[in-house]
């Protein structure tokens, strides 16, 4: 997607939270990923559990990724986002979490940003942000 696609909030992937909190230093995605965060972008229940439930964490990157996820909005386990889940995993060949993350963008309405596009290529309506791509 070209750099307009970077000024509009989205929901974000936990691959893109941990690459972000680990430095990754390739300029053009931290650039995105800071618009996004700019944008009032969101995370999924999913994304929080994934994040801070690491069991590696050190009392520091724990605290650094608290803070990260206080930058963005959680959206909750709503029973619409139940129910697409439950349509998406019956239609597609999806993990669990996959699914919700990927429910949660479409009701929502907002477009995933995730490094792992294959994971989420199949599901059909749903707009996909990869920040490490050239567009």
């Amino acid at each position: 997607m070209g750099s307009d696609a970077m000024n509009i909030p989205c929901l974000m992937d936990t691959n893109v939270l941990i690459c972000f909190l680990n430095g990754y230093p390739d300029a053009l995605f931290r650039e995105r990923t800071l618009a996004a965060f700019s944008q009032a972008s969101a995370v999924s229940v999913v994304t929080v559990i994934e994040l801070l439930g690491w069991r590696k964490h050190t009392e520091q990157s724990r605290w650094s990724a608290r803070g990260l996820l206080e930058c963005l909005d959680e959206l909750p386990l709503e029973r619409r986002v139940v129910a697409t889940t439950i349509e998406l995993r019956s239609r597609h060949a999806i993990r669990l979490g996959d699914a919700i993350i990927a429910a949660t963008a479409l009701t929502h309405g907002l477009p995933l940003m995730t490094r792992n596009i294959d994971d989420f290529r199949n599901v059909d309506g749903l707009p996909l942000i990869n920040p490490f791509e050239v567009a």
